[in-house]
């Protein structure tokens, strides 16, 4: 049970009566259709009238035109970082249509847990799409000898992929090549020294954050070895060394301070950094990476949310979101600590980490534009201003004010996500046999994106939930703030 989602009010047999689908893979909708859903699965699309079988005893969502979608997955999440607490952040992403999610830190309990069945599954909780063990950091991964054993041990111990957090290049891409030897894949940081043209060659699944920092931007550089050298000078927080009992959690524990918001430890030399990549930008090495890492099918998660909420730590659109009323007093606490210290930044850093996001923004539409594969992240439940199920609809915005279209915005957070975890044709369409987890839309996702946040109901799991019971939902987190 959840704290805050009722059982479904409608479960069972339902017919979505006369709804256009909307196909995010071919850009396309077509219009009077029913679909019908039972046990938790899709069991036949067909023009609208044409089989009065499915509506025999059902419950008849009458459609009336509207748009009926896939429900959406957040490539870039840490739900589970709090798996006893979990139920605040569940409820908000099932009131915002996000059926999954890819937990993005995880550990030994986590992957037992999973394997042996005691995740907690609240009403309307998401999907657990994938997850990593253990980050890879000075820690666990502070010689290649240390990155090749924690690789060997993620994946003995069921990990989905292996996520570098604090690495070096050495390290890194150590990892790397354990991992591929395993057929384990390995995503996430990478570390300021090291080129991302390797990282793509060497067969890196994914790289979050645009980067982070500058490691990217640089390859975009006329001054690529200045900005480069330069970067590499980010700080690592100070972490042990040595293994022992429930170090792992001291080592998060040590980190959460800059996983709230790595950009309050923005130095001098970072903060230029950014100056001189963005001052020597390069459209055509731009291009050149983006087609590297078409032909190396490196994926690209770039939260844009998140380097928001980071680089702008302290704007009002944050510190006084409205939507802070759904969050747990204790994180918020985590989150005004972080925007008082990000105030202290010196202005010339604050300056360089401003400036610095039209070029986030720039490099984005250079790789859609490119074909780069492309999931939607928030990096929600740890990360200052980001709210969870909220966070991933911030995330279309910025896309959008990116340049992509709204139909490759919709594909970020369905179908490509099934290809980007190797299971096309698993979920992330609407068709007979795969899962019931559906979006209902008042208009069009393909003529505007902001249409992706008119939602009239959510399906997961066969069950569905009306608009009316969704604000419900809302309420009762308000009510007693519990999300992470």
């Amino acid at each position: 049970m959840s704290r805050y989602v009722e059982p479904a009010r409608v479960r069972g047999r339902v017919v979505f009566r006369d709804v256009t689908v909307v196909d995010p893979v071919a850009g396309s909708g077509t219009a009077g259709v029913d679909v019908a859903t039972e046990e938790g699965r899709i069991v036949s699309v067909s023009p609208s009238g044409a089989d009065s079988a499915p509506a025999d005893g059902a419950h008849v969502v009458e459609g009336g035109g509207r748009f009926l979608v896939p429900g959406f997955t957040d490539s870039h999440t840490h739900a589970l970082n709090t798996p006893e607490d979990v139920d605040g952040a569940y409820a908000l992403m099932l009131t915002q249509g996000v059926v999954g999610f890819r937990q993005m830190s995880g550990n030994r309990a986590l992957l037992a847990a999973r394997r042996e069945g005691r995740l907690p599954r609240p009403n309307g909780a998401p999907a657990l799409r994938a997850t990593a063990g253990d980050l890879l950091t000075p820690f666990n991964a502070g010689t290649a000898e240390d990155a090749v054993r924690t690789v060997r041990e993620q994946h003995r111990d069921g990990a989905d992929f292996v996520k570098a957090g604090m690495t070096t290049a050495r390290t890194f891409m150590a990892a790397l090549e354990e991992a591929n030897r395993l057929g384990i894949r390995l995503g996430g940081h990478l570390p300021p020294d090291l080129d991302p043209r390797e990282a793509a060659r060497g067969g890196v699944w994914s790289i979050e954050h645009l980067g982070p920092g500058v490691t990217v931007f640089a390859a975009a550089s006329g001054r690529e070895p200045e900005v480069r050298a330069v970067g590499a000078s980010r700080r690592m927080p100070s972490l042990p060394k040595v293994r022992f009992p429930g170090a792992e959690k001291l080592v998060m524990k040590l980190i959460e301070g800059v996983v709230t918001n790595p950009a309050t430890r923005t130095s001098a030399d970072e903060a230029h950094a950014y100056e001189l990549a963005d001052g020597s930008y390069d459209q055509e090495k731009a291009e050149e990476l983006a087609a590297l890492f078409v032909a190396h099918g490196t994926w690209q998660c770039p939260t844009l949310i998140r380097v928001h909420t980071q680089q702008f730590g302290d704007a009002p659109e944050h510190t006084e979101d409205p939507r802070r009323r759904y969050m747990a007093p204790a994180e918020l606490r985590k989150w005004d600590k972080s925007a008082k210290k990000f105030a202290r930044l010196p202005d010339a850093t604050r300056r360089a980490l401003r400036e610095h996001w039209a070029a986030q923004l720039r490099m984005t539409r250079t790789f859609a534009e490119a074909g780069v594969p492309m999931v939607a992240g928030s990096d929600a439940c740890g990360a200052a201003g980001v709210v969870p199920g909220f966070a991933l609809h911030d995330e279309f915005d910025l896309l959008a004010e990116a340049g992509l279209t709204p139909a490759a915005i919709l594909r970020t957070a369905t179908s490509e996500v099934a290809r980007f975890l190797g299971e096309e044709g698993e979920f992330g369409r609407v068709a007979p046999g795969l899962p019931a987890d559906l979006v209902l839309l008042t208009e069009d996702p393909l003529s505007d994106h902001r249409a992706l946040h008119g939602i009239a109901g959510v399906m997961r799991g066969g069950d569905w939930w009306e608009r009316a019971e969704l604000d419900a939902i809302l309420e009762r987190v308000a009510a007693a703030p519990g999300a992470y």
